[in-house]
Order: structure tokens, then sequence, then C-alpha cells
């Protein structure tokens, strides 16, 4: 059965998040309103749903399918109406539950544009991140290496299927453009569906995403450093230079036997053990 979609503009689970949204405090002059809360849970919020998707896509020869979690919110959409949909990714940072579609850390730029837009909202919990039960999971305990289908590969093809699944389920219009949402690794794999599916995606915000992996991404590090010398988080020019110049006594402490036993006297986890850097290069 296709779900209703709600056609009030306030709806209860928008309430729900007004109501119990926090008021957020901050020891630094960050005004409270350019800070985003916590997940908020409450008993309006969206209850997961389920789509049945294959456990591996690429394997002709495994048929077993599971049922997937996703989260929805129809609060301002017209069925038939053209409005575009958002799709939130799922991956890194807290579970998904009913408040990834009303107010949280997960893709809440397109929760606040769902009003302007008329958009409909869909969340998809990413395969193997936060089984609801046995059988919303791609294994089971009998399974011989049971994480081989854990790939980014995978979450794709979990990503086409669901927007087959959503399309025919809530009679979306053609005419309606799907969009990506998703930050780091959710925004990597936001950013991938729209290149490996550009059919079914018409548009990606990919927030914060490495999209060209490398080892030892250094620029990372200095985005790191850089956000150490913000006031807006407690940081400052001089808390960045005192970390820099800490890193750099480490790295010469590495450099001799007596510097590396200074390091070990330092860190009580290292003591009484014997780490295999702490032996010179022969």
């Amino acid at each position: 059965r296709r779900p209703t979609p709600g056609r009030h503009r306030r709806s209860p689970l928008m309430l729900a998040a007004q109501a119990h949204k926090p008021i957020l405090r901050t020891m630094t002059d960050a005004p409270p309103h350019t800070l985003r809360a916590a997940p908020v849970h409450s008993p309006h919020f969206p209850k997961p749903l389920f789509f049945e998707t294959r456990r591996d896509h690429f394997n002709i020869t495994d048929t077993t399918k599971w049922q997937q979690a996703y989260y929805v919110n129809a609060t301002f959409w017209t069925p038939g109406s053209g409005a575009p949909v958002f799709l939130c990714v799922g991956g890194e940072g807290p579970a998904l539950d009913g408040s990834v579609v009303v107010s949280s850390v997960h893709c809440n730029n397109a929760v606040e544009w769902l009003s302007e837009t008329r958009a409909l909202m869909f969340a998809v919990e990413h395969r193997y991140y936060g089984c609801h039960n046995m059988s919303a999971c791609p294994y089971s305990p009998s399974d011989e290496k049971p994480l081989r289908w854990l790939s980014s590969r995978q979450a794709l093809a979990d990503l086409a299927t669901f927007q087959r699944h959503a399309t025919s389920a809530f009679g979306i219009s053609a005419a309606s453009k799907w969009v990506t949402f998703g930050g780091s690794y959710p925004g990597m794999l936001a950013s991938f569906a729209r290149i490996k599916y550009p059919r079914l995606f018409f548009a990606s915000a990919s927030s914060s995403a490495p999209v060209q992996a490398k080892l030892d991404m250094t620029e990372y590090n200095d985005l790191v450093a850089d956000a150490y010398a913000l006031p807006s988080v407690g940081g400052s020019p001089a808390c960045k230079a005192a970390i820099a110049r800490g890193h750099a006594e480490v790295g010469r402490r590495f450099s001799s036997a007596s510097g590396r036993a200074s390091l070990v006297a330092l860190f009580s986890e290292l003591r009484g053990r014997q780490p295999s850097w702490l032996e010179s290069a022969a």
C-alpha cells in the first residue's frame, strides 16, 4: 500500500521538532542560532519503513534479499506536483532515526528547504549501519565473511534500487528531480550516485566530501589545523601554533632512542609495553 503523505503545513512531526528543540549554549562568542542541535527523539518522528534490495547486486547467483530501512517526510509534498525529491544518504555519524528527516545533524539543509521547495524527503540507512533487526541486515550470523557485502559500490546500488522503489510506492512524477545530499563519506556517495546513475539522480549536494581519495591526505590535516584557530569553536591562533609545536617536538623525539623513551614516559598508555616503534632501525 502506498504511504499517505502529509498535507498540512505544520504537521505533528514538524511541531515536535520545534517543541523539543534544545536551547544551545557555547563558551565562545558564537551566537546560538549558528549552532546545530544534536538529534532530538520524539514519538511524533517518522518510523522506519523498509524496501527490499539485493544482498549482492553484482552476483547473479546470489538471490538473497533483505529489508533496508528508510525514513520519509512528506509534510509539504503533493503527489504529482513535480516538486523535487531530496534523498539523504546514510553513512558515518549517529545512527539514523526519525529525526533525520525532521531535525538532525544529517542533511538538515535539505530539511530547511522543504517548506520553500515543497519537496518530498527520504533518508536511506546505509547497509550494515544500524540494522533494526536481523531481517533488516544483509547478512546472518552463519555467513562466512559477513562483511564482504559492505562496500560503497553495493551502497550506491542500494540507492538506485531505492529510487525505483520510492518512485513506484509514492507515485512520484517523472517531472520530479531527485537530489542527493550527504556530508563526508555520505557526501562522497551522494556525488557518486549522481555520476553513476545520472538518469535517476538529477543533482547532488555533497558537503566536505573527499571525492578524490588519496593516501596520507595532508589537506585534511591542514583544514583541521585551521579549525583550531577559530574563536567560534574555542580556538585561537596561539592554540594552533601550540599544537604545531607539540607535533614537531614529537617528531623530533622519534628520531632517537632516548626521545622515544621519553614519549613512553609521557603517555601512560605505553608504560610497561615495548612498541615496535621504540626500536632503532638497523
